[in-house]
């Protein structure tokens, strides 16, 4: 039976990236956006479309309803990839919309609602693999203090998952594009990321500056 992996912001340029290179290895991949905007394998292609699900990242019924759908489809769930949300664009503090902090902080509940979702299943079924990716530097105060949140989550639950059959690490990149990202965090999932845990996997630059987050739309 094939690896089942369930990967976040499914539709985002960094999630899209990694949908595609573990359903490439031939792992049963699952897809989870806002917004079901996931493109399916190309016609004629041996490599097997994605299950696509719906999240409403401020839903913990949601967050739930996510995690039993994998397991409904694959009857199993090996692994999670649970991505940074969407962050607004750094702007200095006094021209940021209202709307766009509130909806900074209001996505940073799905990470959160997930992983718990996650720990749960992954005790139950023995033991399980889940990863933390975050995006590029900050631009801005909001958005360094949305991305500071998310890597605290990440950090406290690498540093006790909850079980020792749970695997926990994390993946940060200073500069690449989302696709030069995607093919490390694949590589070093194939190579030692699914062997140790409680480590952060950085990604070094190779010249350049993020084009925004790699998260976003």
């Amino acid at each position: 039976m094939p690896r089942t992996i369930l990967v976040t912001e499914g539709d985002s340029p960094l999630g899209a990236a990694l949908v595609r290179l573990l359903a490439a290895r031939g792992y049963a991949v699952a897809a989870a956006s806002d917004r079901e905007k996931i493109d399916p394998a190309p016609a004629g292609s041996a490599v097997r479309s994605p299950l696509t699900v719906a999240w409403n990242r401020r839903s913990p019924v949601s967050a739930r309803t996510v995690v039993l759908s994998v397991l409904n489809a694959f009857e199993s769930l090996d692994e999670a990839l649970i991505l940074e949300p969407p962050i607004p664009a750094g702007t200095p503090l006094n021209e940021t919309a209202s709307v766009d902090i509130e909806r900074a902080f209001d996505d940073f509940k799905g990470p959160v609602f997930l992983a718990r979702e996650l720990l749960g299943s992954f005790l139950a079924l023995g033991g399980g693999v889940l990863g933390f990716v975050s995006g590029g530097p900050a631009t801005g105060p909001v958005e360094s203090a949305a991305r500071e949140a998310f890597r605290g989550l990440a950090a406290s639950l690498l540093a006790s998952p909850g079980s020792g059959s749970i695997v926990a690490n994390g993946f940060q990149c200073g500069a690449a594009d989302a696709e030069e990202y995607a093919e490390f965090i694949d590589r070093t999932l194939e190579e030692k990321a699914r062997k140790i845990t409680g480590r952060w996997f950085s990604y070094p630059p190779r010249g350049g500056f993020l084009q925004g987050v790699l998260t976003g739309r």
